[in-house]
């Protein structure tokens, strides 16, 4: 599996899109299609500039992303922001997964 840094941007950009697209339906919202492609283009490049995200992959995005518009805590929008804090809730549950795994030598399952 590709990390996000490995993806092609092209590609990336598709799938962020799909998954942007998704994410409106899921959340009620109504964007046009001119804003989500936006949205695509300056999000894909945020996932391939951001460190923290580096090692992650587009499926822990989706994932992030499921749970973020099922879960989240707070009103989600279908912005920037939103995104970001969907994807940091779940980085710090994997991080702390692979943690317990890696160095804790703890059972994957």
């Amino acid at each position: 599996m590709k990390t996000l840094q490995e993806e092609n941007f092209e590609e990336l950009k598709v799938k962020v899109l799909d998954l942007i697209a998704k994410t409106s339906v899921e959340l009620g919202h109504r964007s046009d299609a001119k804003t989500m492609s936006a949205l695509s283009k300056i999000f894909a490049e945020d996932l391939q500039k951001e460190n923290r995200f580096k090692r992650m992959t587009i499926n822990q995005i989706c994932d992030s992303f499921h749970i973020g518009v099922r879960y989240a805590d707070f009103d989600p929008y279908l912005n920037i922001r939103t995104f970001f804090r969907f994807i940091n809730t779940h980085k710090l549950l994997v991080d702390d997964a692979r943690n317990k795994v890696e160095v804790l030598n703890q059972n994957p399952k």
